[in-house]
């Protein structure tokens, strides 16, 4: 018959302190009960925490354990909390004491055993210290049994209590039975500041919390790619120079800019060789790619980009692609571009321009410009009738209508008499003497149509001669 295993039950002698086993030695406990067991210093009280029946075999040790003495009393409890305050009332003397002793440790705390026969006191030192002589003088003074336990910075900050940071009370305070190791790799992980002093707590140490989250941090890192590594995105390769693991967001250096790549492109867009920080990577594929090979889970985003692509018409993807003409700056189908023959450098002659056709653009003068008949007026009721506003209908060049009175313009000509009978050619103009010259005698100004002498009168005028009638001046 295998042997039964003894009934074991967990107690706690502080609040967040260390869990201790003990037998139960046949009673029936549960926990939040208050008992009485005995220590290697003697009786004390302490509270249940773990019941006999949740007591895992693998935390046990094989060491002996010692038996629960009996359920404590409200006496006991009363003579636990006598004890205690006696002991907190006997710290200043005992500092005293140390000072006169140069005793270089300080002492932080003291607490009686349930009989008051043994009396502790704790000190926080980072070394080894003897303490001997301050036992055997504190041991006189206070008659009793005196015994010392060295503590570190954490353990007088879970004594002392306290609220951290975060504005909760100090989880060794608490809750935190055990402490971890904590290394400054764990702040950089995390990418926290380090500053030390947003990243210690009370005691000066590094935050226990820091630990808390360690693993998560290194599960998350792994999805993502490392400082350096190179990734393939759709518009070439580019560098990780950037890590937001909360975010699960990069930062790449591609093309000569910084580009963010979000959580949704991760693994898919940009790729990378998980395997080495060095090598090629992968070629980078689409999203839909990626749900349709498996590689990502679909999203309510991806879905609804899904129906609005399959809601469009067909002939929208029918189109013909956009094809540029073949002149620079053109619309498609706008025909061959002008050639524009090139400037010759310069201090070279430049070839003459053909005279026909700036002589054909030139408006006829003289009799041949009178001779053109011009358009006839609009009356002013026609005019008037048209709203403001509106412009007439305009007709492309060689369209026009010719006009109904064509050929009935008027030409203006100077007639011989008052009457108008008939009309005459004007003579030709001689040319002017030189200054200076003198006119024949024998010639006569010509005569006009309308019998005046307006040749001898500009003359006149000018003053190169003086009379009337044309008389010249004597030679």
């Amino acid at each position: 018959m295998p042997e039964e295993l003894p009934r074991v039950a967990g107690v706690r002698f502080r609040n967040a302190g260390r869990i201790f086993y003990f037998h139960t030695a046949g009673m029936r406990l549960d926990p939040g009960e208050f008992v009485v067991v005995e220590t290697v210093r003697g009786p004390e009280v302490a509270k249940v925490v773990i019941a006999p029946d949740q007591v895992v075999v693998n935390e046990l040790g094989r060491e002996e354990l010692k038996p629960i003495l009996r359920l404590a009393t409200e006496s006991d409890i009363r003579k636990a909390d006598q004890l205690r305050q006696q002991a907190e009332e006997l710290l200043p003397e005992a500092r005293r004491l140390g000072e006169e002793l140069r005793f270089p440790a300080h002492i932080d705390g003291a607490e009686f055993t349930l009989d008051g026969r043994r009396l502790t006191f704790a000190f926080t030192s980072d070394e080894r210290l003897d303490y001997r002589d301050f036992v055997k003088r504190a041991g006189d003074r206070f008659r009793t049994r005196v015994d010392m336990r060295q503590m570190g910075a954490r353990d007088r900050a879970k004594m002392a209590g306290g609220y951290g940071i975060c504005g909760r009370e100090l989880c060794c305070a608490s809750w935190l039975t055990t402490f971890p190791s904590i290394s400054i790799r764990m702040a950089k992980e995390q990418e926290l500041p380090l500053n030390p002093q947003k990243i210690s707590g009370l005691c000066g140490r590094l935050l226990c919390c820091l630990s808390y989250e360690e693993e998560g941090y290194k599960e998350m890192r792994k999805t993502l790619p490392k400082i350096g590594q190179r990734c393939s995105t759709p518009t070439g390769e580019g560098k990780v120079i950037g890590i937001n693991i909360l975010r699960r967001s990069i930062t790449l250096f591609a093309d000569g800019q910084r580009i963010d790549v979000s959580d949704r492109d991760l693994g898919t867009v940009v790729r990378w060789d998980t395997a080495s920080k060095s090598g090629d990577p992968p070629p980078s594929i689409s999203r839909v790619d990626a749900i349709a090979q498996g590689l990502i889970e679909e999203t309510e985003e991806d879905r609804m980009a899904a129906d609005r692509a399959a809601a469009e018409p067909d002939w929208i993807d029918a189109r013909p692609s956009f094809e540029p003409g073949p002149g620079r700056g053109r619309l498609p189908g706008g025909g061959p571009r002008k050639n524009i023959p090139a400037r010759p450098p310069r201090g070279e002659q430049q070839p003459e321009r053909p005279q026909g056709r700036q002589q054909d653009r030139r408006p006829p003068r003289g009799p041949e410009r009178a001779a053109q008949p011009r358009p006839p007026r609009e009356p002013q009721q026609q005019r008037e009738q048209q709203p403001r506003g509106e412009r007439p209908e305009r007709r492309p060049q060689g369209q026009q209508p010719a006009p109904a009175n064509l050929g009935e313009g008027r030409v203006f000509k100077r007639t011989g008499g008052p009457a108008g009978e008939g009309a005459t050619e004007r003579p030709a103009r001689e040319p002017r003497p030189p200054r200076g010259a003198q006119p024949p005698s024998n010639e006569t100004p010509p005569v006009q149509a309308d019998g005046g002498q307006r040749s001898g009168r500009r003359r006149n005028r000018r003053g190169r001669g003086s009379g009337a009638g044309g008389e010249q001046p004597p030679a």
